[in-house]
């Protein structure tokens, strides 16, 4: 069971990075980055990794967005990444529930049962997050992005 999604999991990882990091196909794009590297003034907005703010200087970047973008409207990519995420998913719920009656852990026997459903439900918190961005990406519209050399 955890060898073969251990497997799954591998692939998918390497496929991800494929896909993400190095990718034959990433375009740049030029943002103003935030000096905290988030940009709290924008969050609301939907504006969290770059300032409008004209002071700061415009620096080349890697199109995560665009290439996320490209990626998550096929159905098929998105239909596999959700696949994967699923089979990481159930990998963290067995793994975790063979973790926590360990002695090594040294967990009290009265607390094993309450630790593994936290532990369930971080677990179900990290894939709905990593699938929504999936779907999400999925359904809604394109926003343009201008490309640079």
């Amino acid at each position: 069971n955890m060898l073969l999604s251990g497997l799954v999991i591998l692939f998918f990882l390497t496929m991800h990075l494929r896909d993400l990091r190095f990718s034959s196909e990433m375009t740049y794009t030029k943002l103003r980055p935030p000096p905290t590297y988030v940009a709290w003034d924008g969050v609301m907005e939907g504006r969290v990794f770059f300032e409008t703010d004209e002071s700061i200087p415009l620096v080349r970047v890697r199109n995560l967005y665009g290439r996320e973008v490209e990626l998550f409207k096929d159905l098929g990519k998105s239909t596999l990444y959700t696949a994967c995420i699923v089979v990481f998913w159930c990998h963290m719920m067995i793994g975790w529930k063979k973790l926590v009656p360990a002695d090594a852990m040294q967990i009290p026997k009265d607390h094993v049962a309450k630790v593994v459903y936290m532990g369930w439900l971080a677990a179900t918190a990290i894939a709905s997050m990593y699938i929504s961005v999936v779907w999400y990406t999925y359904f809604a519209p394109a926003q343009y992005v201008e490309l640079v050399d």
